[in-house]
């Protein structure tokens, strides 16, 4: 245990001591988060003020849906020709060209049907909006004359989600995805490093000669590695939590914390832990195998493309099947998520710290074998 501890408190110094690696690895991706969501959120926000009126062309205007056609669209002279206006709607000067029949709302009381053409342009944008707009608009109004019964007509309030419910939604889709990432990302900063890195600058050498086991030096690198990459990605997961409300755009979305209890953030604080464990300890075999870092950087794209679909799949799976939780970081990802929409499950997050900490040490055994290569940790032919 003397020697584990021994190991921990080297890589501390190593990292604790260098200011740069410190700043880079612990304070940046937690300002560097928030400073760019909240921007996203201002241009987000700017976007839906600033956005045009689409410009609409209408022949043959019925009197039924003048008032609120006027209401949606800038409305155009038509004194332009059809394929003039068409023109326009092809180089973008137009968003929409509706053609009523003559008599249209003579028509829609009678036995016939009237035809109305509706041109528009799919390469843009605002085209196709407007173009939703106007059969949106169309389908409503026929609702209307051929009314057979209403849909929630009265003043009750019938979406009966509060404004929590809509956050904990949210959260429990972008949190997941977003954590495991950040997590990620500070294991890829601080493992390579320390093995990669010892093994091409040769300094490794000196530590392998050293008295103590070459297992208990595994055992030292995974753990201080993991507490290292777990600061940086709690300060990855406030800098996103903060600038939540400004990436929603102003929104009114509460994303209040305080809504999870104790329990809760101990949960996370437990799957985030034992989820970085298996992180470090993957990256740390991928890191004593490689030649130098160059090479470890290459060597870790299989691992964050798994990581990605195991972080991407927990949003689309509202309610995973047990077995789901038997596999490495999906296990996590679907367990924080259920942890932020509240519907954590006791079983659930048993079975995945369970599997989490087998994982990693499995991984550390294999680990402390290759520190015990001699081929593997000299680079010998």
């Amino acid at each position: 245990m003397k020697a584990v501890l021994t190991i921990i408190k080297k890589e501390f110094m190593r990292f604790f001591g260098d200011r740069r690696l410190l700043l880079t690895t612990l304070l940046l991706p937690g300002i560097v988060l928030y400073a760019v969501y909240s921007a996203l959120g201002a241009v987000f926000a700017n976007v839906m003020q600033d956005s045009s009126v689409p410009v609409a062309y209408v022949r043959n205007m019925p009197e039924s849906l003048g008032e609120a056609i006027d209401e949606i669209f800038d409305l155009r002279d038509t004194d332009l020709t059809d394929e003039e206006i068409k023109s326009q709607l092809v180089e973008g000067d137009a968003d929409i060209f509706i053609i009523f029949p003559e008599n249209f709302d003579d028509l829609t009381v009678g036995s016939d049907v009237p035809d109305v053409s509706i041109y528009y342009n799919s390469a843009q944008t605002s085209s196709s909006l407007a173009y939703s707009s106007v059969v949106a608009l169309l389908d409503a109004y026929e609702q209307s004359i051929a009314n057979v019964f209403n849909i929630n007509s009265g003043s009750d309030r019938y979406d009966l989600a509060d404004s929590s419910d809509v956050s904990a939604n949210i959260l429990s889709m972008i949190v997941p995805m977003v954590l495991i990432m950040l997590l990620l990302s500070g294991c890829v900063a601080v493992v390579l490093e320390s093995i990669a890195g010892e093994k091409e600058r040769g300094t490794i050498a000196t530590l392998l000669v050293t008295p103590i086991k070459r297992s208990y030096f595994a055992i030292g690198k995974i753990l201080s590695l993991s507490v290292i990459a777990v600061l940086s990605g709690i300060s990855s997961f406030l800098g996103l939590i903060l600038s939540l409300p400004n990436l929603m755009g102003g929104m009114e979305v509460d994303f209040s914390l305080a809504a999870y209890g104790v329990l809760d953030y101990f949960g996370l604080f437990l799957v985030v832990m034992s989820t970085v464990l298996v992180l470090v300890s993957l990256l740390a075999i991928v890191s004593a195998y490689a030649k130098s870092v160059k090479e470890a950087n290459g060597l870790i794209v299989p691992v964050m493309i798994i990581a990605v679909i195991c972080s991407l799949v927990s949003m689309f799976v509202a309610s995973p099947p047990m077995g789901l939780y038997f596999i490495p970081v999906l296990n996590s990802a679907l367990c924080i998520s259920t942890l932020m929409a509240g519907t954590f499950g006791i079983v659930p997050f048993l079975i995945t710290m369970g599997i989490n900490i087998v994982c990693a040490a499995l991984l550390a055994v294999l680990l402390g074998a290759m520190f015990n290569s001699e081929k593997i940790m000299f680079n010998r032919a």
